[in-house]
């Protein structure tokens, strides 16, 4: 059996994921490198902190809202494309807005800048619409 370097761009992106579905901060902020460029969607409600320039900022700003405002939250990928230091991702974050009870399933893309196995930068495009749909009382 061949061992996989778990420092490859892919392997981090990957181990990420794997660390959100488990909910397992201290395993996703061991990823982040301790200055980075990651910046939420134009439009979209986290993006009001943009850029976050550590993981400090990043657990505050980004995982601390999205806990506090969804249930049920899930962003897996369902497809993952590496290209040198970068990892593209695609898939739909789903869950459940806190506030009025509603579901969204909403498509998304995260561009992924990984250098010596830390996470360096986050780019997110998604459906901004279908969140804040959901997001609106009645």
């Amino acid at each position: 059996m061949k061992n996989e370097d778990t420092t490859t761009p892919s392997a981090v992106v990957n181990a990420l994921y794997d660390g959100f579905e488990r909910a397992d901060a201290t395993a996703i902020m061991e990823l982040l490198a301790d200055e980075l460029d990651w910046r939420e969607s134009d439009n979209f409600m986290l993006a009001d902190r943009n850029p976050y320039r550590t993981p400090q900022a990043v657990a505050d700003g980004v995982f601390g809202r999205l806990a506090g405002q969804f249930r049920d939250y899930e962003a897996a990928p369902t497809e993952i494309f590496p290209v040198g230091e970068v990892v593209i991702a695609i898939g739909r974050s789903k869950g459940v807005v806190a506030a009025t009870g509603k579901t969204f399933d909403a498509q998304y893309a995260h561009v992924w800048r990984v250098r010596e196995g830390k996470i360096v930068g986050f780019r997110q495009i998604i459906d901004t619409l279908e969140i804040f749909r959901a997001q609106q009382a009645g």
